[in-house]
C-alpha cells in the first residue's frame, strides 16, 4: 500500500530525549522543594513512572504528593506546587523541536501526508503540547496518560490510525526504539523506521530491538524527505 501517513515518537525523535544529566537536575530541584532526600525521591519517581504514563494520577501534583507520602514526608501544597513547576518548566522547553524538524514535517504535510504522534508521557506533556510549534503540524497527537495505554500495546497504534483515517499498512512509524515501540508498530502492520540517537545518557540505555535492528534507520528526521516508501 502507498504511504499516506507518518506517526512519530516524541522524545528522542521529534525533540531531544530525556538525558539523565539534564533531568536529574530537575529531580534534585523537585526533591529539595518538597524536602525529600534526593536519592529517595529519584527512586520513587522511577517507581511511579509507569503509573504516571498510564494516567493513574489526575494531575502531576498528585504524583508528587504520592511520592512524598511514600517517602514519609508531609509536604505542604505550596511546596508540591513548586516542585511541579520545576517539572513543567523543563517539559515546556523540552518539547520545542529544532527548526529542521519543523521544516521536515512541513514538507511531508505539503506532500499530502497525514502526521500523527504517540508519546508515552505524564500529564504535563499533553497540557503543554498546544504551545509547542509541533502542534500546528501534527494532525493527531496521542498521549499514553490520556489513553491509559502505552507502547507497545496494539490499541494505542490502532487508535492513532483510526483518528488519522488510515489503516496501519499505509503508515510509517518513526521512533528511537524506546518501550519496544518499533516492534509494536510492526506488529500492527506499520513500517517502522529507527531514529538513531546517543544512548549513553538516557534512563533506558538497554534497548534490545535497537541493538539488533535490521530495518530502515535514519540519523536525522530530514532524511525522511529523501526516502522512498
Amino acid at each position: 500500500m502507498p504511504c499516506r501517513a507518518f506517526i512519530f515518537d516524541l522524545f528522542g525523535t521529534l525533540v531531544n530525549g530525556f538525558t539523565r544529566q539534564d533531568y536529574d537536575q530537575v529531580n534534585a530541584q523537585m526533591a529539595a522543594a518538597v524536602r525529600v532526600p534526593y536519592t529517595e525521591f529519584w527512586r520513587l519517581m522511577g517507581e511511579t513512572y509507569r503509573d504516571s504514563c498510564l494516567g493513574r494520577y489526575n494531575t502531576y501534583e498528585d504524583l508528587v504528593a504520592d511520592v512524598c507520602a511514600r517517602a514519609g514526608v508531609q509536604a505542604h501544597l505550596t511546596r508540591i506546587a513548586q516542585a511541579t513547576a520545576f517539572h513543567f518548566e523543563f517539559i515546556a522547553k523540552a518539547i520545542v523541536p529544532e527548526p529542521e524538524v519543523l521544516e521536515t514535517l512541513d514538507i511531508l504535510k505539503k506532500r499530502g501526508l497525514r502526521l500523527g504522534l504517540i508519546s508515552d508521557c505524564a500529564p504535563a506533556v499533553p497540557m503543554l503540547f498546544p504551545k509547542s510549534p509541533l502542534s500546528r503540524l501534527i494532525d493527531v497527537p496521542v498521549f499514553s496518560c490520556e489513553e491509559r495505554i502505552k507502547k507497545p500495546s496494539s490499541p494505542i497504534y490502532h487508535r492513532t490510525c483510526q483518528r488519522l483515517q488510515i489503516v496501519p499498512q499505509e503508515c510509517i512509524y518513526v521512533g528511537d526504539g524506546s518501550s519496544q515501540e518499533l516492534t509494536g508498530a510492526a506488529a500492527v502492520g506499520m513500517r517502522p523506521v529507527l531514529k538513531r540517537i546517543d544512548l549513553s545518557d538516557v534512563y533506558d540505555s538497554h534497548r534490545p530491538e535497537v541493538e539488533g535492528w535490521r530495518g530502515l534507520a535514519i540519523n536525522e528526521i530530514k532524511e525522511l524527505c529523501d526516502m522512498r516508501f
